[in-house]
Order: C-alpha cells, then structure tokens, then sequence
C-alpha cells in the first residue's frame, strides 16, 4: 500500500527541501485606526481583541488634546509638564496600556487646538480647533508626550510601574481639508501648507528635544481637493508640493522655492481612499488614490534631495487611514468578498509603491446612526463581531497577477513563520506550484509558472488564503 503514495511522498519532500533559506521581501506592517479603542475597558476589549486575531502589528489611537479649553491661557499652565493639573490623559492612558499589553504598537495621534491654542479672529465659517493652531503651543505639547509615554514616566493608576512607551506620533489630521485646519487658501495662493509646516517643525522639535529615537509622522492627507483654488479641500499632491517647497513646473520638472525653515518629520503619510477599485488611478492629477501613491514619493524623493524635508535621511511613506464599506450592512458599499479582494489589493499596490505600514479604519463596523451615509461599515468584522471575508484577507493576504504569458507574480503577508505553499488549482484539485520559507507576518513573493490556471492560493500551518482568482 506504501509503494503508490513514494511518488506524492518524494515531490513533497522535494518541494519542501526547495523552499531553502528564509524568504526576505521587504516588510509591511498592518494594523487599524479606530475610534473605539478610546471607550471604557469593558467595550474596547473585545476590538482590541479582534484587532490581535487578526495579525495586526499596530494601532492608531486619537487621544486628541486633553488639556483645558478655555478662551485664554489657564492660569499656572506648565505645557511641557505631562504632569500638570490642566492636563486628563487618563483615557489615553488606559487604551495605551491595553494595547501594550496586547503586544500592539500604539500611534498616537492627535488634532484640534484648544481655544487659547488658536489663531486670533476665527471666522464662524471655521470649525473650533482648526483655526491657524499657535506652532509654540504645539512643541510644548510634543514635549508633553514624548516625556509621558517615554517608557519612564509614572502610571498614576499603578504606583511603582511606568507608562509603557509609545514609538510614534502622529499631529493633526488631512490639513488638507478645511474641516481640520484653516485657512486652506488665502485668496488665491495655498495657506494650509505653510501653517501645517510650521506646525509640523515644532511638534518634531518638540518630541525630539525629549526623544531622539520617537518618529514624528505627518498627518494623513485626504484624497481628494476642489479643482480650482479657494474651496475648502485642497488637493494631496498639490498640499504635499508647497508643504516640501516645491512647485510644478512644465511636464513632470519641480521648481525649488525658497524655504529657509524646511519641514522637519520622519514619515509621510496619506489617505488614499479610492473611487472604485484599488487600481483605478484619480482622475485629476494631483489628487492621490491608492494606485498614485508614487505622485507624493516623487516629491519627497525631490525634497530630501534638495533639503526641504529634513533631517537628511531617507523618510518613510505610511498610510494611517484607509478603507472600502461593504454590503452588507451598508447598502452603498462593495459586497464581501470584492472588499475582501479590493483589501488585499490595495495592500499590495501600496506596498510596491514604497509604503511600510497601513491602517484599516475600522476593526467593526459602526452602527448606521442617523444614517448609512454618515456612518462606516468598513471593519473586517460585522458590528456583533461575526467576522468577514475580509478578516482573512487582512490575516493572509494574497494577490496574483500574470507575468507574461504563462506566469504569475504572486504577492502575499504570512501570519505564521514557517513554509508557505503556494498553490493553484488545475481542474478540480489543488496542486502546490512553490514552497517559500517565511518568518512571521513576513511578505513574500514569488513567480510561477501558470498554465491555464485561474485560481490561486496560499497555506501555511492550518491557515489558508481566500482563493485570488485571476480576471
């Protein structure tokens, strides 16, 4: 009876034996933003423990500015001092602590200046918080955090422990849109860039005079802007350009402007959501879907080049915000499983973009309060946790893509260290085509040899891919 499965027996060993040395690609790190992770610990325990099943890496949480809002200044004010009586960082506290303890890196993030933060003279057109935030007051808040959530500062709750330390600050959200920051234009020249820049220095000067090895992120910039200047969206690559003193010249040349005090951070982020599939490019040039992410690489390439985004190093590109609703629940979103595909998609296009981590806004869909419209269904998981296709696809993402005539690159994030087997299916069985050794959520890639095959798949321990079907 052993002698007809020596065949089967020796091609697995030789598949086995051919997957060699640990496979190397260059990495991606996977995590979400979500309000949730703010409520009170019975609440938040059941996301955090989603956002663990699923393999993420990272968190964004929005601890916003919790200190006192008032007209003027309080009295007595030490704003460097994360200590100070003005100060309530308790909830932020208590969602730092549960995700440390849950082996998650935190980004923490934050927007909207209090009153006495602010710009004199907001106009009633502009949302509280978002009027010409005062640069000092933003450093100050930057000492504040890098001192809380070095690793040593005291846990007011637990006497004798210390906060656990925090890698990554992110200041403000899409200053590129007036429902974050104001003016977005004066008259008709860009003001949002210069003011967000100004604010940008000082948040990384101010985290850096207290930890050098902290990462400053920039805010996400939204997708989309208005076409011509004076509106309340500005677009991404035209916000990034004057943000990095540059300007367009003719064809694809970038002028230099002058800038005697360039923008000071360690990773450039965007938000590049996207009006249907993850390939389709945005129809003006400088909006920035997910598949035109390489619009603001260039010009952070032509700024580091130039010194106009300091310090001189290489800066790395995030994506903090990111996602696509489906249906169900919500009746204008894409159905399951296309959000599942349009996930692993978009995870892979901005990964061979140059990006190195992205956030899924949502771990659970928000309940439709008023209204489908004004609420998101974008989670991997349904509001009473039932998990969707994409919760895999998030977990084990895989993507396929002819090479040539008979070949396939495929493209996948293992959730386990181990042997991948990627396989394909020819008729009604399931063939493996490569066997790769991986490390633990380790990307991997590969070409193979397709035939007439369409579909494909990827195994590793007990965990399978969804199946990529080829179009």
């Amino acid at each position: 009876m052993l002698r007809p499965l020596l065949p089967l027996v020796a091609a697995l060993l030789a598949l086995a034996g051919a997957a060699g040395p640990v496979h190397a690609a260059r990495s991606l790190q996977l995590g979400f933003y979500d309000g949730t992770y703010l409520l009170e610990a019975p609440k938040r325990g059941p996301w955090f423990q989603d956002t663990v099943d699923v393999g993420s890496d990272i968190v964004r949480i929005e601890i916003g500015w919790p200190v006192l809002n008032t007209p003027k200044r309080p009295p007595g004010l030490d704003a460097r001092d994360p200590a100070d009586s003005h100060y309530d960082f308790s909830r932020a506290d208590a969602s730092i602590k549960d995700a440390h303890a849950r082996g998650l890196r935190v980004l923490a993030s934050f927007q909207g200046a209090p009153r006495w933060a602010e710009g004199a003279n907001r106009p009633a057109s502009a949302s509280p918080g978002t009027w010409r935030p005062d640069p000092a007051a933003v450093h100050d808040y930057g000492v504040a955090l890098a001192r809380r959530y070095s690793g040593s500062f005291p846990d007011p709750a637990r006497p004798g422990r210390s906060l656990p330390r925090v890698k990554a600050f992110q200041v403000w959200n899409e200053p590129n849109l007036a429902d974050y920051l104001n003016p977005q234009w004066s008259g008709r020249r860009e003001a949002s860039p210069q003011i967000y820049r100004r604010m940008l220095t000082a948040f990384y000067n101010g985290v850096k005079s207290r930890r050098r090895d902290a990462l400053v992120v920039t805010a996400g910039t939204g997708p989309f802007g208005d076409p011509q200047p004076g509106g309340r969206r500005m677009m991404p690559a035209r916000f990034v350009r004057e943000l990095l003193c540059l300007r367009r010249g003719r064809g694809r040349a970038l002028l230099r402007l002058r800038c005697p005090a360039p923008a000071r951070f360690d990773v450039l982020s965007h938000h590049p959501y996207t009006a249907g599939a993850p390939s389709r490019a945005a129809l003006n040039a400088d909006d920035v879907a997910v598949v035109d992410l390489g619009k603001l690489k260039r010009l952070l390439r032509a700024a580091e080049r130039s010194g106009r985004a300091l310090p001189r190093k290489r800066h790395r590109l995030w994506v903090t915000e990111f996602a696509y609703d489906s249906s169900p629940p919500d009746p204008d979103g894409v159905p399951l499983a296309r959000q599942a595909r349009f996930l692993q998609e978009s995870f892979y296009l901005l990964w061979r973009q140059g990006v190195d981590t992205i956030m899924w806004f949502l771990v659970r869909d928000t309940l439709p309060r008023p209204s489908f419209a004004v609420t998101r269904q974008s989670g991997v998981f349904f509001r009473d946790g039932r998990r969707k296709p994409a919760a895999t696809a998030f977990r084990f993402p895989l993507v396929a893509q002819r090479a040539g005539r008979n070949a396939v690159r495929v493209w996948g994030r293992s959730p386990l260290a181990g042997t991948v087997t990627i396989e394909r299916r020819s008729g009604s069985r399931w063939r493996a085509a490569k066997a790769l050794r991986v490390r633990r959520r380790g990307v991997f890639t590969a070409r193979i040899p397709a035939g007439a095959a369409r579909s494909f798949r990827a195994r590793v321990g007990a965990e399978r891919s969804l199946v990529w079907l080829l179009r």
